[in-house]
């Protein structure tokens, strides 16, 4: 049988764009869906009313805290949910540096996949354009995803998608001690209770190159100490 070129052009077009589809991978929705164990909480048993038993420091320019609400680190308390479950619902009137929530650790990690879960409501609260970000110092940060689009990745309620490094964003070379969680645009915004989210998981190892120079430097500063 002959195919010709239009027609073999159009079959690697279909193939190409279910690649694309199926890259980010819908986990299924509710609590039991989430991976857990992640660098947050490896041994899932934090404590998110005393916020205790975490593997990170948490921060946000929008409700800081997990108890008295629906705040911001309600996003990394191991569950899917309404009220005090979920981050919700942003600034009035919008904020013109969008929403964050950072997570800082001990020591550096290459982000290897994580997973964002959409909350409980109002779709039209869902994120639009957001990013995943990395840093070492807390200021200067790094976008490891970013997801711009018309419309957002969620088609569920409290549906848990996941990500991965070498599919739907680049294989991590570098280690941060700080992953940030920010979106600037939802269906919404700015007007109104204009923002959402229920769930993040990171999870990373450190098996990531070392600079050259960071370890000329240190091999220099061995020999250095032991003349």
């Amino acid at each position: 049988m002959k195919i010709n070129i239009s027609t073999l052009l159009a079959i690697l077009l279909m193939v190409s764009v279910a690649d694309i589809s199926i890259a980010e991978k819908d986990l299924g929705t509710g609590t039991e869906s989430l991976l857990g164990g992640d660098l947050t909480d490896p041994e899932d048993d934090g404590k998110p009313e005393q916020d205790k038993n975490y593997d990170a420091k948490f921060t946000s320019n929008d409700e800081p805290g997990f108890g008295g609400g629906e705040f911001a680190f309600n996003v990394f308390d191991n569950v899917l949910g309404p009220s005090n479950d979920k981050w919700c619902c942003g600034k009035g009137g919008g904020a013109k540096e969008g929403m964050w929530v950072t997570a800082e650790f001990d020591k550096k990690y290459a982000l290897t996949h994580f997973t964002v879960s959409s909350a409980n409501d109002v779709p039209a609260r869902d994120p639009l354009v957001w990013e995943v970000q990395g840093s070492n110092d807390g200021k200067k940060f790094t976008t490891i995803y970013s997801h711009d689009e018309k419309k957002p990745i969620w088609t569920q309620r409290l549906q848990v998608i996941r990500f991965d490094a070498g599919k739907d964003f680049k294989k991590q070379m570098v280690g941060y001690k700080f992953f940030r969680h920010i979106t600037t645009e939802t269906q919404s915004w700015p007007n109104g209770a204009y923002f959402q989210i229920g769930e993040i998981e990171y999870f990373g190892d450190t098996n990531f190159p070392v600079d050259p120079k960071s370890k000329l430097t240190s091999s220099w500063g061995r020999i250095k100490s032991n003349r």
